[in-house]
């Protein structure tokens, strides 16, 4: 799986109806992938910090390969 397939799936969980989550929105800007805004005002953003498997080059912490995504 990759991110991107990744982020589609935690996106239609959170989406959900919940009286909590008020938004979610996609970021994909590299380790940044979603942002989870709460009714309390508060903000989560979700991140990635290492990806790996099969055909993913070794990375430094947070900069994830393209071929990742």
């Amino acid at each position: 799986m990759r991110l991107r397939e990744l982020d589609d799936v935690l996106f239609d969980v959170l989406s959900k109806d919940h009286p909590e989550i008020t938004e979610v929105v996609k970021i994909d800007k590299g380790h940044s992938r979603l942002r989870v805004d709460f009714a309390s005002g508060a903000r989560a953003t979700i991140m990635v910090r290492e990806v790996t498997g099969p055909g993913v080059p070794a990375h430094a912490a947070y900069a994830i390969p393209e071929s990742a995504l």
